[in-house]
Order: structure tokens, then C-alpha cells, then sequence
């Protein structure tokens, strides 16, 4: 597939705007940047999301050593998982014992498949994951007054470093040299999340804003 960028974080950009675009559309999304998400529904948001995390962060544990890339470029995803689990507990709940929802099934299906078939794609998993940390912020702020419990550490887990960690990680990906062909699963990956994302929103929160 060709698309105007070349690097590979411009490339991952430009191939999912429209996924992207798509999940924010999403009811539960828009509530969230409100803060206007009821705390129940906010909790198993922080449910599902921690599942997602976790998986990915299993097989990115897995294959890193056979895949230097993966060591190299993902550094404290690990940091999220234990975010969620934390701010999961404020709210009285296990996240081991959280069930998921069918479209985080599906995502962790996904997740397992793409490791074994082609492990360095998990970083197009990776890349809307971390990617959200950066629009987070804003909703941890908007959360914050809302909620009696401050279940919000996973939203915000850099505070004022949040602008240099990811352009490190943009260069740590840029820096990796990937190759065309692997740049497109990395994008086929990404978009596959971004849809895993909507899933999960719609069936969490079910009517999507239209714009």
C-alpha cells in the first residue's frame, strides 16, 4: 500500500486517521472528554482496557528477546497494566477477575495471533495505545472533579513529561528502520485496534455521536 509518508510514525498517523477518527466518534468517548462519564461506566471502561493492555503486554514480553525492536522501542507499557490494576482497585475490583467484553475478546484474539505469526506488528497495536496518553491527560482533568475516587493515574501516567516521552518513542520507531512491507502490517495492526477500541465503546456505551 503506498501512502504519502515514509518514517514510520507519519506513516501510522496518516494510515489510521480515519480508524481513529471513527473511535472518537464513539458516545463513550465524547463522555469521557466531558467528564461526564458515570463512575460505574468509567470503571469498566478501565476493566476492558486493562485486559487490553495486559495482553499486549504479555506477548510484547514474549517475543522481545528473539525481537530486538520490541525491546528497544516499548520500555513501560508494563507501567500501564499496573496503573489500570491500581486505579481499578479504588474502585473495590480485581482486575484478574474482570470479564471481558466480546470485542475485547476478539481484540486479545487478535493480539495472540499477530504475535505468533508476525510479533514486530504488535508495536501497530502499541503504537494506539500509547498514542492515547496524549489526549488522556485532558480527560484525567476533565474526570478528576467527578469522580470520588482519584481512579485516574492510568490516564495520566507521565504528568508534565508526557510531550518528551512520546517524542522519544517517536524517535525510538523511526529510528528502527522498518521495512515497507512491515510497515503495513504495523498500520493493518493499528487500524485492527482502533476498531477493537470502537468495539469496546459502543458496547460499553451503545449510540455513537454523529458529527
Amino acid at each position: 500500500m503506498t501512502y504519502q509518508s515514509t518514517r514510520i510514525m507519519d506513516l501510522l498517523k496518516e494510515a489510521t486517521a480515519e480508524p481513529h477518527r471513527d473511535a472518537e466518534r464513539r458516545r463513550l468517548q465524547s463522555e469521557l472528554v466531558r467528564g461526564r462519564l458515570p463512575a460505574e461506566t468509567y470503571a469498566r471502561w478501565l476493566g476492558q482496557m486493562f485486559l487490553l493492555h495486559r495482553a499486549l503486554w504479555k506477548e510484547i514480553e514474549r517475543r522481545r528477546a528473539e525481537h530486538p525492536p520490541l525491546d528497544e522501542i516499548v520500555r513501560d507499557e508494563g507501567l500501564h497494566v499496573e496503573n489500570l490494576r491500581a486505579d481499578l482497585a479504588l474502585f473495590g475490583i480485581d482486575g484478574d477477575e474482570v470479564a471481558p467484553l466480546a470485542s475485547t475478546q476478539r481484540a486479545i484474539r487478535s493480539i495472540d495471533l499477530t504475535s505468533r505469526a508476525d510479533p514486530l506488528s504488535l508495536l501497530g497495536y502499541n503504537y494506539v495505545l500509547e498514542g492515547s496518553m496524549n489526549g488522556n491527560r485532558f480527560i484525567a482533568r476533565a474526570l478528576e472533579n467527578g469522580l470520588e475516587v482519584p481512579a485516574i493515574t492510568y490516564l495520566d501516567p507521565y504528568g508534565d513529561e508526557q510531550r518528551p516521552v512520546w517524542q522519544e518513542y517517536r524517535e525510538r520507531m523511526n529510528a528502527a528502520g522498518f521495512d515497507e512491507a512491515q510497515g503495513d502490517r504495523m498500520v493493518a495492526g493499528a487500524k485492527e485496534m482502533f476498531r477493537f477500541v470502537a468495539e469496546m465503546s459502543e458496547e460499553l456505551l451503545p449510540e455513537t455521536v454523529r458529527a
